[in-house]
């Protein structure tokens, strides 16, 4: 199978997570753009009352076009199940997410949610964070390129701004992105917390004791962990 039919394969044991009265956090990427369509015909077919809160605006247009009642984060005081994607996932559970841009907000309503759910290919999974991906931080646009020299000089890493269609990726929040790629093998709890208080980062793609439980496709069929499991 593909990466695609893997990620499908992913969506029977994601979507038994949904039920009625529910406050569910839809996460962003290609991923979860392949599984709104999923959770909308399961509302429509067994009629349940569900509000949705989304992680970026393409996913909150996606939602709201295939009929899903989507609020601002601001209007809900929990979320019960959140269902994101990743582009890491360590034996741990850990992940490292942002590669849509959209890590923040992610962080935001999956932080906020009673059980987050992590949906992948087994492409995602990974011995260690930061071995086959760069970490996406987000960063002010004032002071960009002053915490990417900054991060270089204090940390065995490269600083890429993030380009799309050669000019700079800009977040929804009006950001810019800094990729780094990590060339050794870091603490990711000693990294987060390093980057976290430099003035002018607003959040890393570093998910750390977050997710719950993790739904793989795998050419095996779909494998279930569980955070320490």
């Amino acid at each position: 199978m593909d990466s695609k039919q893997l990620k499908l394969s992913t969506f029977d044991d994601a979507l038994n997570h949904i039920h009625d009265n529910m406050v569910l956090g839809i996460g962003s990427g290609s991923t979860i753009e392949l599984l709104v369509p999923k959770i909308a015909d399961k509302v429509e077919r067994e009629g349940l009352d569900l509000i949705g809160v989304c992680t970026s605006n393409k996913t909150d247009y996606i939602a709201k076009e295939r009929g899903l009642k989507i609020v601002d984060v601001n209007d809900v005081d929990h979320v019960d199940v959140a269902i994101d994607g990743a582009d890491e996932i360590d034996g741990h559970l850990n992940l490292i997410k942002g590669g849509g841009g959209a890590l923040f907000r992610e962080k935001v309503i999956d932080s906020m949610a009673r059980k987050f759910i992590v949906v992948a290919d087994e492409s995602k999974t990974v011995d260690y964070l930061g071995q086959t991906f760069k970490l996406p931080v987000e960063v002010d646009k004032f002071n960009w390129l002053l915490i990417a020299k900054r991060i270089e000089k204090d940390k065995n890493v490269k600083a890429i701004r993030r380009m799309a269609d050669d000019v700079p990726f800009i977040t929804d929040n009006g950001n810019y992105i800094l990729d780094l790629v990590l060339y050794d093998k870091i603490n990711p709890y000693e990294m987060h917390e390093y980057l976290i208080h430099l003035i002018g980062v607003l959040e890393t793609g570093y998910f750390l004791d977050t997710a719950e439980e993790a739904i793989v496709g795998t050419q095996d069929g779909v494998k279930i962990q569980y955070k320490d499991e």
